[in-house]
């Protein structure tokens, strides 16, 4: 398997690193995020959302940075977007998005 970092490839495996906003500190970035089910969905050439396979990873450990993976499958598109939304009431971070082009 060729590196899954980039690019991103329609078809292949492929993750990527986010940080997620503090909620409650807007501008800062949030420490070891809580990812439930449901809380990263992705929508492929714009189609209906639905839950990601694999959760994101904090990596390293107790860190800010989330590294999130998507499969052969959820790469099976042109286009896809990928939200995080975190459904707890009040929630831990901002909701943010990332907007993936894939390549032949």
């Amino acid at each position: 398997m060729a590196a899954p970092w980039n690019p991103p490839v329609k078809g292949q495996d492929f993750k990527f690193p986010i940080c997620l906003e503090d909620y409650n500190i807007p501008g800062l970035f949030i420490a070891n995020p809580t990812l439930a089910a449901g809380d990263v969905t992705i929508s492929k050439d714009g189609g209906a959302f639905a839950n990601v396979t694999t959760l994101g990873t904090v990596t390293p450990a107790s860190g800010r940075q989330v590294v999130q993976e998507l499969s052969a499958t959820e790469m099976t598109a042109d286009i896809l977007l990928v939200v995080f939304h975190d459904q707890t009431v009040p929630p831990q971070w901002a909701d943010t998005s990332i907007g993936i082009v894939t390549t032949a």
